[in-house]
């Protein structure tokens, strides 16, 4: 038997890792469209975050619950890893193309649990140009010091030049100022950033601990809405905008009452919100209007088809 000193190490790489899990979100009967899934690996430990869609309607909390489980436990059966699923992120959610579902009432929330109020973005893209520009500044100032104090060449022009300018050139000349003011509007820039949490168009769903979070795009949630919204009677068509803290639903309303039109509309929109679960509640700014062809009666039953034969259809007891 080969001593553990002797042995090999295995790595399993970050891309790997994503692969394993966006394949394992699929096995899910929960998932649907494409999977979308990323991770980062420090050493014997893996985060993972997967992108998908949900059917709807549906317990949203439960079945997401149910795809975080089996991710995490089948790429850390692949991988063996240590893995913790720290988000599920649902761009988006599916009516099923055939077939009934009968909503399911949602689990009450969890408590005595720390529901992250809003996910917080990483900052790649000013990260990297931060990093990127730091590095080259100092590079380039690197390179012309060791070329003059390791091989004995002349300083660089553009560094001569740098220091006589600036040995010249007075504190308060206008080159000066923008050239500060500039600096000091990027750091306060970073500084927003930095204590910021990005990601606006992501709502957290509420009733998971710190270890499990669960995020729904604005389109999902619009989604949602208009389906529920133009299941009220007379409603032609719905545009929904969801921000912050408001959701903005304009429908078009061809036929009936409009006060009731709009007492179910808004109903039925602020029903389709609570079903969300959503960590931050959002108001609903309902605006319904008629149409060119509005009637304010609903129109009326057609006639009950006659079969073939021409038989009077048989009345039901």
């Amino acid at each position: 038997m080969i001593p553990a000193a002797a042995r090999g190490t295995t790595t399993v790489s970050a891309r790997a890792v994503a692969r394993i899990a966006q394949q394992a979100a699929t096995e899910t009967p929960n998932a649907v469209g494409t999977v979308r899934g990323t991770a980062t690996v420090r050493g014997q430990r893996a985060e993972v975050s997967v992108r998908l869609g949900l059917p709807w309607p549906a317990d949203l909390g439960r079945r997401a619950g149910e795809v975080q489980r089996h991710v995490a436990a089948r790429t850390g059966e692949l991988t063996g890893l240590s893995v913790r699923v720290a988000r599920l992120r649902v761009a988006r959610l599916q009516r099923p193309t055939g077939g009934t579902v009968v909503f399911e009432t949602t689990a009450p929330a969890a408590r005595g649990r720390r529901v992250p109020r809003r996910w917080w973005s990483a900052r790649p893209t000013p990260v990297v140009v931060t990093a990127l520009l730091g590095a080259s500044a100092a590079g380039l100032l690197t390179a012309d010091m060791a070329s003059v104090h390791l091989f004995g060449n002349a300083p660089a022009a553009w560094r001569s030049s740098l220091v006589d300018r600036l040995a010249t050139t007075s504190p308060a000349a206008g080159s000066v100022t923008v050239a500060a003011a500039a600096m000091a509007v990027a750091g306060l820039w970073l500084l927003l950033l930095a204590c910021t949490p990005g990601l606006r168009k992501r709502h957290v769903v509420a009733g998971f601990g710190a270890g499990r979070s669960i995020a729904l795009d604005r389109a999902a949630v619009a989604s949602v809405v208009r389906d529920r919204v133009l299941d009220t009677d007379g409603v032609d068509s719905v545009r929904v905008r969801v921000g912050r803290r408001r959701v903005r639903v304009r429908a078009d309303l061809a036929f009936g009452d409009r006060p009731a039109a709009r007492e179910q509309a808004g109903a039925a929109a602020r029903d389709a919100l609570a079903d969300c679960r959503l960590n931050r509640p959002l108001r609903v700014a309902l605006r319904l209007r008629t149409t060119s062809t509005w009637d304010p009666t609903p129109p009326a039953p057609g006639p009950v088809p006659v079969p073939a034969g021409g038989a009077e259809p048989e009345e039901s007891p």
